[in-house]
Order: structure tokens, then C-alpha cells, then sequence
């Protein structure tokens, strides 16, 4: 995995979250989605092209390694 995630990186593995697991009752997205957006919502609202990975918690990362292996995106 890169050192890095860059903004369509992040959006495509959301949409990836959002295709392989639903959400729940209530809830826009799933809850590795939702770890996700966090991320998203945090680099959009500081107009950061890229984010590290060093910056990410655990499950977000696994979030986007699993996104990742399965699409076979580029991080």
C-alpha cells in the first residue's frame, strides 16, 4: 500500500463499501463506509488533494486495503 491516499482513491473504496454492504436502518452508509467518509469529509473540508496513511486510524486503513485488494484500486 502507498504512503498516501488521494481524494478519488477514498471516494472510490466508499463506493465500494457502499456496494458490498448495504447500510443499516437509518444509517447512508456501512459502517466501514462510514469510517471512510470520515476521511473524505476531512479532505474535502481542508481541500487536500492527498491524506497519509499515517494520519489514518486502523480500521479506516483496513477499510481501504480491503477496497483496495478487492477492486483492485490503485493505492
Amino acid at each position: 500500500m502507498k504512503a498516501f491516499l488521494t481524494v478519488t482513491e477514498i471516494k472510490q473504496a466508499i463506493n465500494y463499501w457502499r456496494t458490498r454492504e448495504p447500510s443499516s436502518e437509518g444509517c447512508a452508509l456501512s459502517p466501514k463506509g462510514r469510517l471512510l467518509a470520515d476521511i473524505y469529509g476531512q479532505v474535502t473540508y481542508q481541500r487536500m488533494q492527498v491524506i497519509g496513511i499515517s494520519r489514518l486510524a486502523p480500521g479506516q486503513i483496513e477499510a481501504a486495503h480491503i477496497a483496495h485488494d478487492q477492486q483492485k484500486l490503485p493505492l
